[in-house]
């Protein structure tokens, strides 16, 4: 089915034969997991090429759509075997393809028009099906699981890698087969900075806030949380900062509908932070796509001209950051139905003080 609905695209910008680098794309069209494979489509057959160390795994699990070629030498010299002769175009997966990847093919195929073919699975991708969204469901949960149990253990004295480790630990314990990135953990001041490097040696004090980004893989498909929370006591400006956040929020669940673009979502929150005074420190976009990675299409930004449809599953994660005073972050993974947002993810989102 998959296959299938990459021809309808292909066949209508005429894109063949096409050739795929990306190995999350030749997961989502074939279900292969490992770490050296390549497929090259044509309307009416379709190559998978990996080495010999899959051959058993890769032949227990490929469909009859796909004919499956052991790669001898070179990807390009067994490339060579399958293209077809008098082949004059070869499409290539845009985002995936290196320049490396095009001179090699330039060299090899000197008589072919290496031209760019989109990136056909990545739109794809964008909506999920039902068994995709149960395999998000499940991760989101292992999520939520692990933001209650770090709030049994966070507290005053602790330092931030304590919160990186211990979500680690007990995602893996949950089935998470890995963080679906590196956690972030920042602790007062620190937390200003969206992207932060968790320290060693930082201790959580009271009357700090704790950001908290994380996220982890079930079978493939990944979460992704963040809250911020509260020791002891909240200073004034993070408390008037957290209602400004959670209120932007709001409205940009409220809001998320088929039919509106992605750059009309990040509108909603960002015009109410910018009402609000804050417009200057809500640097980032408003969300991104969830899937087999993390960060996919579509991309939820200002501008943004993908227009949501159902069955999409994006974050929804506006922030205000103040350097010297530190910043508040919160993010659910919500999914596109035909009657608006549903939300996955269940963590609380009321100030928590620890």
């Amino acid at each position: 089915m998959k296959l299938k609905r990459f021809r309808e695209i292909a066949s209508g910008r005429d894109v063949y034969p096409y050739l795929i680098f990306d190995l999350k794309n030749i997961r989502y069209l074939t279900g292969f997991e490992g770490s050296n494979a390549f497929l090259l489509i044509y309307p009416d057959k379709a190559f998978f090429i990996t080495d010999s160390r899959y051959e058993e795994y890769a032949g227990g699990i490929l469909t009859k759509e796909y004919e499956f070629v052991i790669q001898e030498k070179s990807f390009y010299d067994t490339l060579s075997r399958v293209i077809s002769e008098g082949e004059k175009y070869l499409y290539l997966e845009e985002h995936s393809a290196s320049f490396s990847n095009y001179n090699e093919l330039k060299k090899k195929f000197p008589q072919l028009k290496i031209e760019s073919g989109g990136s056909i699975v990545n739109e794809l991708r964008a909506v999920k099906n039902s068994d995709e969204i149960e395999k998000i469901r499940k991760a989101v949960k292992i999520t939520d699981e692990c933001f209650s149990h770090l709030l049994s253990t966070i507290r005053p004295g602790i330092t931030e890698w304590d919160i990186v480790m211990e979500a680690e630990i007990f995602s893996k314990m949950k089935s998470a087969r890995r963080m679906a990135f590196d956690t972030i953990a920042a602790s007062g001041k620190n937390s200003s900075m969206p992207h932060y490097f968790p320290s060693p040696s930082k201790t959580l004090q009271n009357g700090e806030n704790v950001l908290i980004d994380m996220g982890c893989e079930f079978e493939g498909y990944n979460s992704d949380l963040t809250r911020t929370v509260f020791l002891g006591e909240i200073p004034e400006e993070l408390r008037k900062i957290y209602s400004v956040v959670l209120e932007s929020q709001r409205r940009a669940i409220s809001a998320a509908k088929p039919g509106m673009s992605a750059g009309e979502l990040d509108a909603v929150a960002r015009d109410y932070i910018s009402a609000n005074g804050f417009g200057s420190n809500f640097g980032h976009s408003l969300g991104h796509g969830v899937g087999l990675d993390v960060h996919e299409a579509p991309a939820v930004k200002g501008g943004g001209e993908m227009i949501l449809k159902s069955g999409m599953v994006i974050t929804v994660e506006p922030g205000i950051y103040v350097h010297g005073c530190g910043g508040v972050r919160i993010e659910d993974v919500i999914l596109i139905r035909e009657e608006g947002a549903e939300i996955l993810t269940s963590a609380d989102k009321d100030i928590i003080i620890i």
